[in-house]
């Protein structure tokens, strides 16, 4: 992210909060009109109407080992965070984010300019959006490893089988651990 706002690079592959890493950023030379969003194709028949990979994989927890003070603690933050004009504002500046929450108005969106290219590209009814969401993997221990399995595919060091069959048995670790 420095070198893209030093820059030094032409591209990088992040999401709408990249804008709120760069901004501020000392050296930063990136101009708030010249960020903008490519969608990644791959050759596919017919992607011409593809607009942007959206979508997230994060979620909000709190431990339930830790003292019901700090859990307590926790959730008072959240609210605070999502609920008050301070906090929202928060999100919105510093953070950059785009709150799922009610609390939150279409008005109240953050004022960075890829959040602003992203909207532009989810309400243009000629493009498809295409859900970019991770909310079934079961760690990121299992997408690095998934990742993994498949650059040395593309690379050619890996047969498509082999791809599948360690898909699956890290799957089924990772599911054996999330039981234990």
């Amino acid at each position: 992210m420095a070198e893209f706002a030093a820059e030094k690079v032409a591209m990088i592959q992040n999401g709408n909060w990249g804008w709120a890493m760069i901004y501020d950023l000392d050296g930063n030379k990136v101009q708030e009109e010249n960020v903008k969003f490519l969608p990644i194709y791959t050759g596919i028949e017919g992607e011409e109407q593809q607009g942007l990979c959206t979508g997230t994989e994060n979620y909000i927890c709190v431990n339930s080992k830790i003292s019901a003070a700090d859990q307590k603690a926790s959730l008072e933050f959240l609210s605070w965070l999502f609920g008050s004009d301070t906090g929202k504002s928060y999100c919105n500046g510093i953070l950059g984010m785009i709150p799922p929450f009610s609390t939150f108005s279409e008005e109240e969106r953050p004022d960075n300019p890829l959040v602003k290219e992203m909207l532009t590209y989810m309400n243009d009814g000629s493009l498809t959006s295409i859900s970019w969401n991770f909310t079934s993997f079961p760690s990121q221990e299992f997408k690095n490893q998934f990742g993994s399995y498949l650059l040395e595919y593309t690379q050619g060091n890996m047969e498509w089988d082999a791809v599948v069959e360690q898909t699956k048995d890290t799957w089924k670790n990772e599911k054996s651990l999330i039981s234990q």
